[in-house]
């Protein structure tokens, strides 16, 4: 029967030797340590950087997401090999496609913390691949075999638990953002990158003339990193939208007339033992969320891969984020126009030859009615939109847009002639749209200048 192991830190450390890292154990020593089928990964671990215990997280234990759970009671631990001091083996049943897993240290208190994965390893042999982690200071382990024993060195942990120095942290953030609707919430290795909701706080609330104001207690390590994240509530204190890793770092500041992010594009802030309670105060006045702030606009890289026959006179994108005046597109040597904009969620937006709209993208259309068939349409019956700028993995800053498909997409013939504005008389009326005044006339808008936007 296979046993678990606790490595017992000084204890264990003063009466073993432990062994160098070249003396390997056989396949024939393994495999007194795993069944046919099962994936076995054997480690060495240098003296100062075995004080507890080592479990192994991967593909053999996740949610239908297939995302690696990190429960510690249902994760497998390494055990000792016997007669090879510092080599520790596991054995895991994984019906993976793609096997993967990394050994993490497990912390003081026995919990899990993603910030003591392993952070640099040596193979050895089986079918283990050593690649650069997705974030700094860690790497990711692939492609173990079940054929062969798995071995390699544990060189690092991205940050060594056994010289951690830990102190009580106490997060306190006073938020008036979007009228009190922002509940905030902490993730960091100190929560194992899972995003916890702070606690309202009625006391300080009270202290701070109604300002609604959270807090959240944590035991973590000097050096860990953190992050405020944005949920939403709604008008009855209920959670509304939870956090995403998107609405990371959307803390702005007013700094010299132009909202920044805090902390800023770079992201995790750092715990020291000077910040023991961490203050973020967030007021209306200075500092807000953007993620629920629909005045703050995100600056948007917009590509477009245009359909064959583009103006020569150029294309722009235009919208209600320019107020319909039009933007000029760089053409780049990839044959792709690109614009940077400065967008807010929901705003509409299009493409026209510069200055003039007889010129647009035109979707074909190719329906089932007889009448209909092959019919070319106005792309999108009008506008595209932008999407929430909160959206995907690292926020959704960029839109790219290919219609270059010369069966589905097209320019609208240039027609011949110029039409002539006409004048805004006693019969036109003022109409104001997204809090900007135009002219209608007809069917048609003009701006305060009379230039037809619409």
């Amino acid at each position: 029967m296979k046993k678990f192991f606790a490595f017992f830190a000084a204890a264990l450390i003063s009466v073993c030797t432990f062994a160098s890292k070249e003396e390997v154990p056989s396949d024939a020593v393994l495999q007194g340590y795993y069944e046919a089928g099962q994936v076995c990964v054997c480690i060495f671990v240098p003296a100062d950087m075995a004080c507890n215990d080592i479990v192994f997280v991967g593909t053999y234990h996740q949610n239908e997401k297939n995302e690696w759970l990190t429960d510690v009671e249902n994760l497998k631990k390494f055990e000792p090999v016997d007669n090879y001091d510092g080599w520790y083996v596991v054995a895991v049943d994984d019906e993976s496609e793609d096997i993967q897993g990394k050994p993490v240290m497990l912390d003081g208190d026995g919990n899990f913390n993603w910030q003591y994965q392993v952070g640099a390893a040596t193979h050895i042999s089986g079918g283990v691949s050593v690649v650069e982690g997705a974030f700094a200071g860690e790497i990711d382990l692939k492609t173990y075999s079940k054929d062969v024993p798995n071995v390699y060195t544990v060189d690092a942990w991205k940050q060594n638990p056994c010289t951690a120095i830990y102190h009580n942290y106490k997060f306190v953030v006073v938020s008036d953002g979007c009228g009190g609707f922002v509940v905030p919430y902490l993730i960091g290795s100190m929560t194992g990158w899972s995003f916890v909701e702070m606690t309202l706080d009625q006391d300080l609330t009270i202290a701070n003339g109604m300002v609604p104001t959270y807090v959240h207690y944590v035991k973590a390590a000097e050096g860990s990193q953190f992050q405020i994240v944005s949920g939403l509530l709604n008008e009855n204190g209920e959670i509304a939208e939870e956090p995403a890793w998107a609405d990371i770092a959307y803390i702005q500041k007013l700094v010299d007339g132009i909202w920044v992010r805090i902390p800023g594009e770079d992201g995790d802030n750092l715990l020291t033992k000077e910040e023991s309670e961490i203050v973020i105060d967030l007021r209306a006045e200075d500092l807000r969320w953007a993620r629920c702030d629909e005045s703050v606009a995100e600056e948007v890289l917009v590509t477009l891969t245009a359909p064959a026959g583009a103006p020569e006179v150029g294309v722009e994108i235009i919208g209600t984020f320019d107020d319909w005046a039009g933007t000029p597109m760089t053409l780049g040597e990839d044959g792709k126009y690109t614009a940077t904009i400065s967008a807010k969620a929901g705003q509409y937006f299009k493409f026209r030859s510069a200055g003039s709209w007889a010129t647009q993208i035109e979707h074909f259309v190719a329906s089932e009615e007889p009448e209909a068939e092959g019919q070319w349409l106005e792309f999108g019956d009008g506008d595209l939109t932008v999407g929430k700028l909160w959206e995907g993995e690292e926020g959704a800053r960029t839109i790219t847009l290919d219609f270059s498909n010369a069966e589905e997409y097209r320019w609208k013939p240039i027609e011949d002639g110029i039409e002539e504005l006409p004048a805004v008389g006693e019969k036109a009326q003022k109409v104001m749209i997204d809090g900007h005044v135009y002219i209608l006339r007809g069917e048609k808008i003009y701006n305060v200048v009379g230039v037809q936007v619409r």
